[in-house]
């Protein structure tokens, strides 16, 4: 992949919020964009270049790839994220299963009858989603020293991206839940 930061006009970094990658986005893709003059596929590469740096786990591999660093993609997560992992699972099952319920519920009556159990649940996935949320914030903290060193720890930086792609993962699934609960 070519620099996905380049595309958007942005220096190399870790350290990047959602809504300065968001205003680098909508500042690339005026010119890059078909109505904007852009040129075939040009638009496309934008968007590529803007779902890999939105996504830490996808931005640091990316990042450590431009200095020539190859991520090692397979290995262990940490022990704690298994626990974890065990938590979002026993929640996303108990979600997928009320979802099935309401959707076979055929009166409003039965419906209703379901909403208690429903807001819990929902309450149950919105504090996953807080703590799947805290663990990748964690794991990013470790960003700004990666950014300083010359020559990052690519061990760690590998685990980091193995646990945010997990996490991130995680995320999605705890999320598609909620709103298909709302």
């Amino acid at each position: 992949m070519a620099n996905a930061f380049d595309r958007l006009g942005m220096q190399p970094c870790l350290v990047l919020s959602e809504e300065t990658l968001r205003e680098a986005f909508r500042a690339a893709g005026k010119q890059a964009h078909p109505d904007g003059g852009g040129a075939d596929g040009e638009f496309t590469a934008l968007n590529e270049a803007f779902s890999t740096l939105v996504s830490p786990a996808r931005r640091l591999r990316h990042w450590l790839e431009m200095r020539g660093l190859t991520v090692e993609t397979r290995g262990t997560i940490d022990t704690a994220l298994m626990d974890l992992f065990s938590k979002v699972g026993t929640i996303t099952q108990r979600a997928e299963i009320l979802i099935r319920r309401r959707e076979e519920a055929k009166s409003a009556l039965a419906r209703a009858m379901l909403e208690a159990e429903t807001q819990i649940c929902r309450e149950e996935l919105e504090a996953a989603i807080a703590t799947v949320e805290t663990w990748i914030t964690r794991e990013c903290g470790v960003f700004p020293e990666l950014e300083k060193s010359e020559n990052p720890d690519l061990d760690g930086a590998s685990k980091i991206a193995r646990n945010l792609v997990f996490l991130e993962k995680w995320r999605v699934s705890l999320r598609s839940c909620f709103s298909r609960l709302v």
